[in-house]
């Protein structure tokens, strides 16, 4: 593949990224509308079950990583999104009574979806061995910007103009006509030989001892699993939060947004330091500022809100490039698709589903107290502090393995 096609496929895998996390979560805003559509009196009958979008996401995301050794990563990328946008298609449809039907369609979305990281980060780390961390940090563009537009639109679009049933059937569709695109253009990593396989496995990382790479992606998995947990959690509670716990007129979308609004600048400066400092630095600095972030948000202050909030979205953006370009950089090409798959379907089908526990610590303490998202926000810093120590213990493990 010469470089303009390698630039095309880093374009339209990015684009991917950003309709992808666009399908997950522009719904999010509307869930107090989609609750009184459905029926729904407490905040954790709609955060625990359309968490199920995750179980799915987690789910693919272990197949994909099987499958990806063996199958065309194009096509899996290509058949996920469009299981992912038939079914926000699907929901538009479907009847207030029937909301068993809602959770199915939700779980769809979450299983089209979970075929994109081990086959698109594998695909472009791939191609861009000796710079995984600049093709992960511009992959995340696409992340950040649908991180970004997803809550806006659902706001300003679902809540305040058309309904959501109305945003399902657009979204759904317009993801579907970009999907036709992107079979049409994208292109397939070429066949290796075994000498060009060979020179690969030499340039990058040593082949671990399989007793060594199952301790690895266990230990790999606890960590991205609290950042799920947290991360997801945040979206599940945020727009109760805003209307119920949150002392300031302000829209749900704003504080959404801010989870990533950094991202497009600090997602490849993110790539850019993973190459130059090693990945770890950067993965551990990115978590901590997270943990602080996360934990201002209890404050329930504006000032101490403000702040926490950019400091998380800077947090979150730059961990989503560390960690996927950290487990890169460790593992060789040929157990990529595997270790994507596998830590990655734990952190979303886990903690993903976790995060809707936020709704049941919610209703805990009454959606109109404070208390029960200061708890929230406070202990899932806590525990991603905790969770970054696993990093250096993951590196002394290798460099052992490596000597």
């Amino acid at each position: 593949m010469n470089k303009n096609g390698i630039r095309l496929n880093l374009i339209l895998c990015a684009m991917m990224h950003g309709f992808n996390h666009y399908l997950m979560i522009f719904f999010k805003p509307m869930y107090p509308m989609m609750a009184d559509y459905f029926g729904l009196s407490m905040v954790g009958d709609i955060t625990t079950r359309l968490v199920v979008a995750y179980l799915g996401y987690g789910l693919s995301n272990f197949l994909t990583g099987i499958l990806a050794r063996k199958y065309s990563l194009k096509m899996l990328l290509f058949f996920g999104m469009l299981l992912m946008s038939t079914a926000t298609v699907v929901f538009a449809f479907i009847p207030a009574d029937m909301y068993f039907l809602a959770v199915i369609c939700v779980f769809f979305i979450g299983l089209g979806g979970g075929t994109y990281h081990p086959a698109a980060n594998t695909l472009m780390t791939s191609l861009y061995e000796t710079k995984p961390g600049y093709a992960i940090g511009i992959l995340s563009i696409g992340s950040a910007i649908g991180f970004v537009a997803a809550p806006f639109i659902g706001d300003f679009v679902g809540n305040k103009w058309l309904g959501f049933q109305t945003l399902f059937l657009l979204s759904g569709t317009m993801v579907f006509v970009f999907n036709m695109v992107f079979f049409a253009f994208a292109k397939d990593a070429p066949v290796q030989t075994s000498a060009q396989k060979d020179a690969v496995e030499k340039a990058g990382p040593k082949p671990l001892p399989a007793k060594i790479l199952v301790l690895v992606i266990l230990l790999l998995c606890i960590p991205s699993m609290i950042r799920d947990l947290m991360s997801w959690g945040y979206f599940e509670i945020t727009p109760f939060w805003v209307e119920y716990g949150f002392s300031s007129a302000i829209g749900i979308w704003i504080i959404q947004v801010m989870a990533y609004l950094p991202g497009p600048v600090v997602q490849p400066i993110s790539g850019w330091l993973c190459d130059k400092l090693g990945p770890m630095r950067v993965l551990i600095v990115t978590f901590l500022m997270c943990t602080i972030g996360h934990m201002l948000l209890a404050v329930i202050s504006p000032v101490f809100a403000w702040f926490g909030l950019v400091l998380y979205g800077i947090g979150m953006s730059a961990s989503t490039v560390a960690s996927e370009t950290y487990m890169a950089s460790i593992v060789s090409q040929k157990n990529r698709t595997l270790v994507y798959g596998i830590v990655l379907s734990i952190a979303l089908g886990v903690g993903g589903v976790l995060g809707g526990a936020s709704g049941w610590l919610v209703d805990a303490f009454g959606k109109t107290n404070a208390v029960g998202y200061q708890i929230w926000f406070f202990g899932m810093g806590a525990m991603m502090a905790l969770s970054a120590v696993l990093y250096p213990v993951i590196q002394r493990i290798r460099k052992n393995a490596a000597a």
